[in-house]
This record gives C-alpha cells, structure tokens and sequence, in this order.
C-alpha cells in the first residue's frame, strides 16, 4: 500500500506540461548550440530514445513556427476588416469625427438669393465697348449671373483660346435670361449685322457705355441703368408684374423641373382606382406653387387630395414675359398607375 502511494504521489507532484516544455526546449537549444549537424543527423538517423526525443522536439518546433507565421498572416491580411481587432470601432469613431470637423455642410447648399416682395420690377443696367468706330455687333447676350463676371465679354474670336475656358458673364439676375441659342455669336439684340464690334464705349464689354456690361448703360448689366441687373435705374432685385399680379399672356410658361410621385390612399389601392387628376397650379416668380385648384371632376378614394399634395411639391422654372419673371396659373396632370 505504501509503495502504491509513493507510486501514485510522483505523478501528482510532477512539474506542469508547460515548465517542462521549457526544460526540453532548453536542453536541445544547447545541444544544437554545441554541434548542430550532429544533432540534426542524429534527429533523422539515429533510433535511439535520445535521437526520437530530438525528432519530436524538432517537429513540435516546426509546428509552432508554422502556427505564429499563419497567426501573423491572417492579422496582416484580414485583421482591418475585423471590426474589434486593434480597436477598430475606435478608430472608425476618430474617423467619423475628423469628417464631421473638416467638412461643413453649409459650404454645399444653394446659397439664398435675397428677393423683395411682390410689386417690385427689377432693375439697374449696364454698358460697354472697346472705342471701337464702328457700332456694337448684333449677337445673344451672354450668360446671366448674379456673381461679377471674371472677363468682360467681346464678340470678337480669340486667336490664342486660353487653356482654361471662363464663361462669358454679365452680372443679371438669372431668371430674367431669355432662352439661349449656343451657336450664336455674343452681342446686342438691338446691334448692327455686321462684323464683330465692341461698340464705340469704353471699360470692356459691348455698346456705347461704360462699365463692362452690354448696352448704353453703366455697370455690369444690361441696357439702361447702372450698377448691374437690367432694367433702368440703380440696381436692384424684382419679382414680378405688380401687387398680386398674375399675367394672362406670356412669352414662356412654366417649365416643371421634378415629377413628384403622388401617394395611393389604401381605399383607392383596394379598389383598384387608376386614372389621371387635372389641376390647375399658380406658379409664383421664384417657381414654387403658390396655390393648386382642380380643373375636373378627379377620381375618388381620396385621390383627389394626393394629387393637390403632389402638385405642392412641384417646381418650376417661372413663365417670362418681356423678360421678367411672372406668376402664372399652369394646367398639371398628376397621373395615378398601378403598376
């Protein structure tokens, strides 16, 4: 019995797996230190149970190497698109703030034009030339914006077209453009036919004025006035045809610019109710429905008031008349499908 305990008591007592891993690993570190080709010949050729112990201990090593390299490879390869290896929910935390500190959603709005109330024509004007003796050319004027123009324009073509094209600008309100023709040449609407002329003004641009625009005015603009815009006068911003006018003839109707989807009620959906709902929308100067009344008798389950919602949502490019914006009632078709 008491050997049986003696037995037993040096398995218990035997050092863990690990320490004695070590122990093996240092034994054959200096073995291989003091001869390395007699230890790896003996490994492979000798069948004694030292050569055996060396065999294992060389495959196990060969094991351990092979795992940390792979261990190492597929951090390396895989471990960015492992969200919690090396913090990356962290990381992708910093990233999510830089973006918010370094970009401003505001810089890409549609920066506001501030424009009176109702009532008010616009106004203002511009001129130009070159001191040329021979009177302005007649041609389109050029394009209208509300920033100053980088380059005055001229009608006459450039024998050394600069790398960088800049457009030809004149400083008005772009509601108040006509429609373009891209194969026209630039010029006055009231010029000569003739060859290209600047005019007999001065300051760039074209006409028998001064400032840089088109015309016989003074400024960046159009025709008689000064400052800029058109329409005689100092400058200023305009909206329409007068207090709550509403224009009857013009020289364009509104142009839609989006196609709002109208919602199906549940009821008109269940019935399976399809058809097209005529309206008739008030288009204000700056393109927006100001008010939508039906023009028929419309379709029901509700439908009728989808449309009105939908048509709300329109907009447009305002109708002109003597090159003015103008609010105008324009007959819409909201249309309601199935499919």
């Amino acid at each position: 019995m008491r050997e049986k305990d003696l037995f037993s008591d040096s398995f218990l007592n035997n050092p863990p797996i690990y320490t004695r891993l070590g122990r093996e690993f240092s034994g054959a570190i200096r073995e291989v230190s003091a001869n390395p080709k007699e230890y790896f010949i003996s490994a492979f050729r000798d069948d004694s149970l030292g050569a055996r112990r060396r065999a294992e201990l060389l495959r196990f090593g060969l094991a351990v190497g092979f795992f940390v390299f792979t261990t190492i490879f597929v951090i390396v390869v895989f471990g960015p698109q492992i969200p919690w290896l090396f913090g990356g929910e962290k990381a992708k935390a910093n990233d999510e703030e830089q973006l918010i500190t370094m970009i401003n959603p505001d810089d890409f709005k549609q920066q506001p034009i501030d424009v009176p109330k109702d009532g008010k024509k616009a106004s203002g004007g511009g001129g130009g030339g070159r001191k040329s003796v021979t009177p302005p050319s007649k041609g389109q004027l050029p394009k209208f914006a509300l920033t100053p123009p980088i380059i005055a324009p001229r009608p006459e073509p450039q024998l050394k077209p600069p790398l960088l094209a800049i457009p030809e600008t004149v400083q008005v309100d772009p509601r108040l453009e006509p429609k373009r023709d891209d194969l026209a040449p630039t010029g006055l609407p009231n010029g000569v036919q003739g060859p290209p002329s600047p005019g007999p003004g001065e300051g760039g641009g074209m006409g028998a004025g001064k400032g840089g625009g088109m015309g016989g005015g003074d400024g960046r603009g159009v025709g008689p006035g000064s400052g800029y815009n058109m329409g005689g006068g100092s400058p200023g911003l305009g909206t329409g045809t007068g207090p709550g006018g509403v224009a009857t003839v013009v020289d364009s109707r509104p142009l839609p610019l989006n196609k709002p989807r109208p919602n199906y009620t549940e009821e008109a959906r269940k019935n399976k109710i399809q058809g097209v709902v005529r309206v008739r929308v008030l288009v204000g100067v700056d393109g927006s429905a100001k008010q939508v009344r039906l023009a028929g008798g419309g379709l029901p389950d509700g439908l009728n008031e989808e449309a009105i919602s939908a048509a709300y949502k329109i907009r447009f490019k305002p109708a002109m008349k003597d090159g003015q914006p103008v609010a105008f009632w324009q007959p819409v078709e909201i249309e309601f499908n199935l499919r």
